[in-house]
Formats: C-alpha cells, structure tokens, sequence
C-alpha cells in the first residue's frame, strides 16, 4: 500500500451490536486499514484519496452516487472503487442492479464478493475492460475458528444451525419450515435437531416453528459459542452474493449443507459440505448423516477469513491508486 497516510471514505456507516455480514465487512475493512496507517472516515470530505462505494443509493448510505460524482468533479484525482454484493435476483425489479452498473462506470475499479456474482454483472452489461477483482467475504478468525468445537459421534442427534439478521423470505423461510415440519416424523427427529438464530421472515409468510430451537440475534462472540455448541450448517438462503452467515459456520468448523440456488455459497462452500436441491432437501440431510466423518476433518482448511480478504483489498486498492 502507498506509504503515505491514506484517506479513505466509506460509502455505509458501521452499526452497533447485531448486523448482517455487510456491517463486519465494514468493521474489518475500517480496522485493518487504520492498523495500516490510513484515516478511514464516512464523509465525502477535502483530501480524500480512495471512496468506496458500497451501496449507491443515498437513502441508505452515508453518501450516494450523486454524491461521489458531485466530488469527483471537484477533485478528479480522488480514486473510487465499488464494492458488489448484491443482486436484484431475487426480486422483481432491476433498479438497484442499475444503479450498482451506473456506479460501475464512474470507478475506477470494481470488487465483486464472488464470481457467481461477476457472472451475473456481465450478463446484465457490466464493462468487463473496467478493472475489477473477486473478492470473497471472510468472517474475523479471532472470534469464528474452531476452537472449543466438537464433532459429532455417530449415534448422537445431529444438531444442525443457522442465523439470518435478515427478515427477507429469500433467506431460505420455506426449507427452514419445511425442516420444522419434517422434524414432526420420529425417523428425522430421531436423528436431527434444529436451531435458528436471527429474525424470522416476515414477509409472504410469518413462520411459526414447532420443532424448532428459536435464538434472537447475538453478538458476535456469543453467536460463534452457540454456532460451536452445534454440528452442521444448513443454509437454504437462495442468490446471494457471498454470505457471511455460512462461512462464519464453517469457519467454526462446521460442515455446511448448501442449496443449489446459493449462489456464491456454492462456490465458498464446494469440498467444504453438501448440496441439496429443492426435492433433495431431506436426502442431503441423511447424505449429511452418512459423510459427516470424512467431511468434517476438511474444514480446518477453510481458506476465507479476514486477514485474507483485507489483504486482498489492499493489494488491489494499491494497484488503483497507482493507475
């Protein structure tokens, strides 16, 4: 990174106490930089050397792209990237994609958070000539690792988890009812037990769990503690960039059952777990059962974590601001 003392603006302000992966990516990025030296602030202030978008739309950030193309008219020689994660896939309307392709264009280098994701973008039009990287999420190893984790036997009751501070039915509502139902049959409850961390979706549907363990969201240390006290991952979240929620499990040492229509989760999580489909959601379940042994020993070659994503955050960064 240039020697000199680096100032940067983050396009969304960090929130306290439980927030989805965008919030600790913020944190990550923010300590590791001021660590290395740089002042890294959330203003559109004289003197800034890199922004970094990370949502173009102002109503929810600390500044929209209007904003960035206002300063940048006034001080050409500050540098922007744009950070990617996230797709209108999932919804009805490609707004958002739009704005995100139109920020694109005033960068001057883009960070997808997977290649699923990079994909996506090209479809829809994004100038591949533009500089650009993958750069997937890393949960902060000091607080998601394996420490104090405990395989399962055989003969024990499987516990599986997840954790989604997201209400978006997209997180996956419909398998993680369709498992609280299961859990009805003597067969799966026999083998298989089921927490969920997080606010419940709200929308089409409100879920109502019967079978099912119920946590609210927890802090960071503590979510890692109970993501420990369990056995596998599940998550049935469908085109998402590169969530947190399941590198943060298999960070802790927990093989990860994955849908198909993971996106980047599929790409993170390939010879770390198993892939179910929609139809094959129970028999990943018993496969889960079946390969548990020879899968589990595997995570603790997980390569995404903080230190790596930051790092190759500053290794592209100082290659656009050398451009």
């Amino acid at each position: 990174m240039d020697s000199r003392i680096l100032n940067i603006a983050l396009g969304y302000k960090i929130k306290d106490g439980p927030w989805g992966g965008g919030n600790q990516f913020l944190k990550s990025f923010r300590d590791y930089f001021q660590s290395r030296g740089a002042k890294v602030g959330f203003e559109l202030e004289k003197g800034l050397d890199l922004i970094l978008i990370i949502n173009p739309r102002k109503e929810s950030s600390a500044f929209g792209l209007e904003d960035v193309k206002r300063y940048k008219r006034s001080f050409p020689k500050a540098k922007v990237i744009t950070r990617i994660n996230d797709s209108d896939k999932t919804g009805k309307s490609y707004k958002a994609d739009c704005l995100r392709l139109e920020a694109c264009k005033i960068s001057d280098g883009v960070v997808f958070i997977s290649n699923w994701l990079l994909d996506y973008y090209l479809e829809r039009g994004f100038n591949k000539d533009t500089p650009h990287t993958v750069i997937n999420n890393g949960p902060d190893e000091n607080i998601f690792n394996p420490q104090g984790y405990i395989p399962w036997r055989k003969g024990e009751v499987m516990r599986i988890v997840t954790h989604h501070w997201s209400d978006n039915c997209m997180k996956g509502a419909d398998v993680y009812k369709r498992f609280d139902e299961i859990l009805d049959e003597p067969s799966i409850r026999k083998d298989f037990s089921f927490t969920y961390i997080g606010h419940l979706p709200s929308y089409p549907y409100k879920i109502q769990f019967k079978n099912t363990k119920y946590l609210v969201p927890l802090a960071l240390e503590t979510l890692a503690s109970e993501l420990k006290s369990h056995h596998v991952y599940l998550t049935a979240a469908r085109w998402e960039g590169c969530g947190m929620h399941q590198l943060e499990g298999a960070c802790c040492g927990l093989p990860v059952l994955f849908s198909n229509e993971g996106g980047g989760a599929v790409e993170c999580c390939q010879g770390f777990g198993i892939q179910f489909t929609e139809e094959t959601f129970r028999e990943g379940l018993f496969k889960m059962l079946n390969d548990y042994a020879g899968l589990q020993p595997k995570m603790k070659e997980f390569p995404l974590n903080a230190s790596l994503m930051n790092k190759r955050y500053e290794e592209f960064i100082s290659r656009i601001l050398l451009t």
